[in-house]
């Protein structure tokens, strides 16, 4: 299931920058190649210093699934490749469709497609929560006016667009050389939210069941564990436009989304993670994880490596999803 091979790389010509342009977001090669893919679109707290609009006085780490990707600190070890967001959501929503905007918010836009099941959060409706906010989190306004379709135009082309192509030329080489791949989107959401682990397949339309029922068996860990957390599946969250426009499972390629209950790893309060998961951060990027002492925290860990291993060494058997017609 895994290749040697030389450590992977993405040049800014491969995705339609100009060669030697620097990528809007930070990529982390597998130390060998596996299928599987891991995005975390909402950790970027950068604001681009040449925007036409000022760096909103609000606290960017209070917007973001902050410093999620901390989690998954082994998952290049494990043989994932890692794409991370550099800037912020403000600045554009890496998991939401590009037409996905209010005419209210660009009034010249010439086809927007509002998500017309209304983004919701903690059960309240979240109006102008698109591609591109206009308020932050707190309901704190943020572009004080309507948006040319020509500055929005820029960040799709600037910061949206690349991503998205990265990670379909990512996966796109993995089906190549595996005949499959596998896409897990990274996220957190408020400790507000019931559960701690919550995992989307878009209803089960973005990966095969049998990926599914092997993602959830690795999330559930075993029932005799001392520090048990609660997983849900496609509730509240079923996953976002990363999931629904990559997750295609009757073609081999596959995908999920993973939300995490943010009191597991950090202090929302501040907002700041705990301690002991820097530590192990630090320590998985000098190949010796540190010992986690906080239960949860570390169960919530070995989750995490345990889906991680999971989905990058599924067999391709397990993965196919049945054509209408075929025998269940």
């Amino acid at each position: 299931m895994t290749e040697a091979a030389p450590r992977e790389d993405l040049r800014p010509e491969e995705i339609d920058l100009p060669e030697g342009a620097a990528l809007p977001f930070t990529f982390v090669p597998g130390e060998r190649m596996t299928p599987l893919v891991i995005s975390c679109p909402h950790v970027g707290l950068a604001w681009p210093p040449d925007a036409p609009r000022p760096r909103p006085p609000v606290d960017f780490a209070r917007n973001a699934d902050y410093e999620v990707h901390l989690l998954y600190s082994r998952a290049a070890a494990l043989g994932a490749a890692v794409i991370r967001a550099q800037y912020s959501r403000l600045v554009v929503d890496l998991n939401r469709a590009a037409d996905d905007i209010s005419p209210d918010l660009v009034p010249d836009h010439p086809a927007p497609r509002p998500d017309r099941r209304q983004w919701r959060h903690g059960g309240q409706i979240a109006r102008n929560r698109g591609v591109v906010w206009d308020t932050a989190v707190g309901n704190i306004p943020i572009l004080h006016g309507p948006l040319p379709f020509a500055e929005l135009a820029l960040r799709l082309a600037r910061y949206y667009q690349p991503y998205h192509r990265a990670v379909a030329l990512l996966l796109a080489r993995r089906r190549a050389r595996f005949g499959h791949a596998v896409l897990l989107d990274a996220h957190s959401m408020p400790s507000s939210v019931a559960g701690d682990l919550i995992l989307g397949t878009y209803e089960g339309g973005a990966c095969s069941p049998a990926l599914e029922q092997q993602a959830l068996a690795a999330l559930r860990g075993s029932a005799d564990e001392a520090a048990p957390l609660a997983v849900r599946l496609n509730d509240p969250y079923r996953g976002g436009e990363l999931v629904r426009s990559f997750g295609r499972p009757e073609s081999g390629q596959h995908a999920l989304q993973l939300e995490v209950n943010r009191a597991l790893y950090m202090d929302e309060a501040r907002p700041a993670v705990w301690p002991e998961l820097a530590a192990y951060a630090a320590g998985s990027s000098e190949g010796a994880p540190r010992p986690v002492q906080r239960p949860r925290l570390a169960a919530l860990l070995g989750r995490v490596e345990s889906l991680v291993c999971a989905l990058a060494n599924a067999r391709p058997g397990e993965l196919v999803t049945p054509s209408a017609g075929d025998p269940a």
